[in-house]
């Protein structure tokens, strides 16, 4: 790869989430997208969950010698359910369980944007409450980090 790819790494993160089951089968969100909502609760009146990723940390910087370039970037993943009432305000603590678990096992993010390494940040997880479309709920993050490699196509010195 000659040029940074960071959309390619946001949309995998994102795709990993769309594509995240319960132990029973049932999708852990109902909508799960790269930047905001426009009405979370649209997707968690009714006891879902949804989730957003957004780019927060970003490096670019020479990794050796012959143009390769290593990004350093990090993403927020922003969980999010009704505190309607406490059966649903501790869905959370599921939702929690369900998504470590691909950046836990899926190191390279599918070599999305040539990442070579994706693990969760330690320390970053944060169980919260968020205020949205006029309503208080129940939320988590989590802070993905990735590397990336590419090559630029003759240095210029």
């Amino acid at each position: 790869m000659t040029v940074p790819d960071t959309l390619s790494v946001g949309l995998a993160i994102t795709a990993y989430l769309q594509a995240l089951t319960y132990p029973g089968g049932a999708l852990v969100y109902k909508i799960a997208q790269l930047e905001a909502i426009k009405d979370v609760i649209d997707f968690t009146s009714s006891g879902g969950a949804c989730a957003e990723v957004y780019g927060n940390m970003d490096d670019s910087q020479h990794h050796a010698f012959n143009g390769r370039v290593c990004d350093d970037q990090s993403w927020f993943v922003l969980s999010m359910c009704s505190l309607d009432t406490p059966i649903l305000a501790r869905q959370i603590y599921l939702v929690r369980d369900a998504v470590v678990q691909p950046f836990q096992t899926h190191a390279t993010l599918g070599n999305a944007g040539n990442v070579f390494h994706a693990q969760i940040k330690p320390g970053s997880g944060r169980f919260y409450r968020i205020f949205r479309n006029g309503q208080w709920l129940r939320a988590h993050v989590i802070e993905v980090l990735t590397k990336s490699i590419w090559q630029v196509p003759g240095v210029i010195s």
